[in-house]
């Protein structure tokens, strides 16, 4: 059985990231494309997803410590051998980062709603 053509459409896009939603059949989800790693979202996870990120986004770059915290997400930042090593903890996967594509994270992150 051939798949439906699926809309998509770009929320918000960097050089290296992306997020995006899709229109499927029963419902619309949210991706977020952190290289070559890409988070799914349904409707409440997306929510509350950017929820949360409103809590870490205007943080200013070099704090280190828990940045934000939720039940689901927790986003934080630690110093390693010089480096600044940024994390984010979801279900069912943890991605670290450093600090320049954090930056560029940032700057994507901001400009989800």
């Amino acid at each position: 059985m051939a798949q439906p053509d699926i809309k998509t459409e770009e929320i918000a896009k960097t050089e290296a990231f992306m997020s995006w939603k899709a229109y499927e059949p029963d419902e619309v989800t949210y991706h977020i494309e952190f290289g070559k790693i890409t988070v799914h979202f349904y409707q409440e996870e997306w929510d509350e997803f950017v929820d949360f990120v409103s809590e870490f986004v205007n943080i200013p770059i070099g704090t280190t410590g828990v940045l934000a915290e939720s039940e689901s997400y927790l986003v934080s930042a630690e110093e390693v051998e010089g480096d600044i090593i940024y994390s984010i903890e979801m279900p069912g996967a943890t991605l670290f980062f450093f600090e320049d594509d954090w930056k560029e994270i940032i700057e994507l992150l901001k400009e989800l709603k």
